[in-house]
């Protein structure tokens, strides 16, 4: 009876050294994620940019109000009829914050003028927690982002594309990011809900499997835009290469690039006129 006991006993231990190791390795992993999205946060180009301006303003603002104290005391003890000798302190401190407050705001001005870059979702999104369904295609979406961006980067700069279309491009490929980061959101809701009642992973089982396939058919069509969007990257090389890519071959991956950006928006509105009527 004894030695059953002690069994039972070391197993229980055993399993909740598991359950302890189990629930470290995943706050590990949360700290990590964590970690990196406050990284691509830090390193992206917009938040950079309105950093910049909230610098910017943030310096101006102390250095106006430090002027406007300066200038205060400097009137306040020329009325208590002190010697003007002593006025000098104040009004050169004054004058001297004056002029970091005057660069200060004109940097900010400057700043405003210059328009924000394109938001890039996979910045500023955390990825679904380890064992969701939705974290592998979510990943595979970030990468994808990135590798878009960068080409669309190459795109403007060497202006493979009119700017009207570009901008569609752009939108095109943030509003699907959008419609997929809704679905993972929804999956990962539904996962919560499984586990908090067992009774109903049954029936939720079957709907978190077509989201996550939804999620993988959007993910594939993602990557056909960014195969399009390199092809025509390739197709405007001005390398020793360039000669061997026609005109025509490089119509033939514009028109690729529209066509792949078409269905991708086709797949993103379809996707969201689905979820409004399941939400319905």
């Amino acid at each position: 009876m004894s030695k059953r006991g002690s069994t039972s006993g070391g197993g229980s231990l055993s399993r909740s050294w598991q359950a302890l190791a189990q629930r470290s390795m995943d706050a590990a992993s949360e700290a990590a994620d964590t970690a990196a999205h406050t990284l691509r946060l830090a390193a992206d180009p917009r938040a950079r940019q309105v950093r910049k301006r909230k610098y910017a303003l943030w310096t101006g603002l102390f250095f106006i109000a430090a002027t406007l104290g300066l200038v205060g005391i400097t009137a306040l003890l020329a009325v208590w009829e002190i010697p003007a000798w002593a006025l000098i302190i104040p009004g050169a401190m004054a004058a001297g914050a004056a002029f970091p407050a005057t660069l200060a705001m004109l940097r900010y001005r400057r700043l405003r003028a210059t328009p924000l870059p394109d938001p890039r979702p996979a910045n500023s999104r955390k990825l679904p927690p380890h064992g969701s369904a939705a974290r592998p295609a979510m990943y595979a979406l970030g990468a994808s982002e990135r590798g878009l961006f960068s080409l669309l980067g190459v795109i403007e700069r060497t202006q493979l594309l009119p700017e009207e279309e570009l901008r569609g491009l752009t939108a095109a490929a943030n509003q699907a990011s959008l419609a997929m980061a809704a679905t993972a959101a929804e999956v990962v809701s539904m996962e919560k809900a499984a586990t908090a009642s067992p009774d109903s992973r049954g029936y939720l089982a079957p709907t978190i499997n077509a989201y996550t396939a939804q999620l993988g058919a959007g993910v594939r069509q993602y990557n056909e835009m960014v195969t399009a969007a390199a092809h025509l990257v390739s197709s405007g090389n001005t390398g020793p290469s360039a000669a061997a890519v026609s005109p025509m071959s490089a119509q033939r991956y514009r028109g690729e690039l529209t066509s792949a950006t078409d269905k991708m928006l086709g797949w993103a509105d379809a996707f969201e006129q689905l979820g409004q009527l399941r939400r319905a």
